[in-house]
């Protein structure tokens, strides 16, 4: 039995191989991420006589073009948690010794240490794969369009004081957007006051139908009144001034058609996978909620068990006793994905929302609620409850196709 260890960074990798007993089979080498380099990697491999496992640690992405290179050619790869390697070879070395070659080494113990326990990496179907990076690149512009809403916020405030109560943005419409649309028409307070309120309603209720928005006489009537009332920091309507804010509102429409087109290609592709009809059939789970948990979560089958998923989120909380002591309150391990975290905590609050007493999540977080419990820790209960019953539902739909096909 040989271990190949591989300590990946960011444009190459080191390799060490050890076998029984520790013996050194290669000294630690470095490799580039290039197909000749790689090419040599899996020549050398192929000219070992014995069982081969190779190890490396997860990274972000460093690490898939090698570890796709390993696998196509049929090699057993075992891909390892990067926390549990650090406390492995902290529990080596008390020196701290860290360097390329003595990783690529420790990895290798590593290898040798957990022969039997080795889980060998199994590539996602294409589908997920793409779910998955679509689902990341719509977190990374949702992040950028909050932070730009919020600084697009401060700037109407100091145009406009208090109309963002009178008109709030649309909530999770990337398409319309009452307050903007509104900001763009009238970029501040001044514009409203240049005419009579009788003028501006009739103004008003013409830019609304030609907005496909309600022609609220009152609403303007109200609009006006704030606009006499308020005191903006910025009253002038200098041309410089409200093009700083026109150029804003034409970033976030960018920003808003980016988040339609992922959701798009995101939707075209959930829609055939059954853990996404599972994941709506939950009320209060909408159809974006739903691509979110599909694209993090993956492919089910890839979960030992409802446990395994569980600690995949991140929210198991792992018992802590010694001798007598054995402690009953422990907080969540959050060791999983927090992304996916963070949608399904939004979804449980979408539960509540919806208040459907024939949801048994709901029903669960309410229980908890009653005995005492914090909204927070009855809303975690409540992911936990979700995912257990998820994943039954999606195995037992999963093992109803492969019983169709081979029958």
């Amino acid at each position: 039995m040989i271990s190949i260890g591989i300590d990946v960074s960011k444009s190459k990798s080191t390799v060490a191989a050890l076998g029984f007993g520790k013996e050194v089979i290669f000294k630690p080498f470095n490799i580039y991420h290039v197909k000749n380099d790689v090419n040599k990697l899996i020549a050398k491999i192929k000219s070992l006589d014995e069982d081969v496992k190779i190890v490396m640690e997860a990274t972000e992405i460093y690490h898939i073009p090698i570890l796709i290179s390993l696998v196509n050619e049929g090699f057993f790869v075992s891909v390892i948690n990067p926390l549990k390697m650090k406390r492995f070879c902290q529990a080596l070395s008390f020196r701290n010794v860290k360097t390329d070659k003595k990783d690529a080494i420790h990895i290798a113990e590593y290898g040798l240490m957990n022969w039997n326990d080795l889980i060998q990496f199994k590539e996602d179907k294409e589908e997920y794969v793409r779910l998955k990076q679509l689902n990341r690149s719509y977190q990374h512009y949702q992040k950028l369009r909050i932070n730009h809403l919020n600084y697009l916020d401060k700037e109407i405030e100091k145009r406009h004081p208090g109309l963002k109560k009178l008109i709030p943005h649309a909530n999770g419409n990337y398409q319309k957007d009452k307050l903007i649309d509104f900001v763009e028409r009238w970029t501040n307070s001044e514009k409203i006051l240049k005419r009579s309120q009788e003028q501006f309603v009739n103004d008003y209720e013409k830019w609304a139908k030609k907005k496909g928005y309600h022609p609220n006489a009152q609403k303007a009537i109200t609009i006006y009144q704030n606009a006499l009332e308020s005191i903006p920091t910025i009253s002038s309507s200098n041309s410089k001034i409200d093009a700083n804010v026109l150029d804003s509102i034409e970033f976030l429409r960018v920003i808003n058609k980016t988040l339609n087109n992922i959701l798009s290609q995101m939707k075209e592709i959930a829609t055939e996978l059954e853990e996404y009809k599972i994941a709506k059939e939950f009320s209060g789970i909408g159809e974006k909620l739903a691509i979110q948990i599909t694209a993090e979560i993956g492919d089910i089958r890839k979960y030992k068990n409802k446990k395994s998923l569980i600690s995949f989120v991140g929210i198991d909380s792992p018992p802590y006793q010694s001798g007598n002591f054995s402690a009953k309150q422990r907080k969540i391990s959050k060791r999983g994905n927090p992304i996916l975290r963070k949608v399904l905590y939004m979804a449980m609050l979408c539960m509540k929302k919806a208040k459907d007493e024939s949801n048994s999540v709901y029903k669960y977080i309410i229980k908890k609620e009653r005995e005492g419990k914090a909204k927070k820790v009855s809303n975690i209960a409540g992911i936990n409850k979700f995912l257990r019953i998820y994943y039954a539902k999606v195995m037992e739909e999963k093992n109803k196709e492969e019983l169709l096909k081979a029958a």
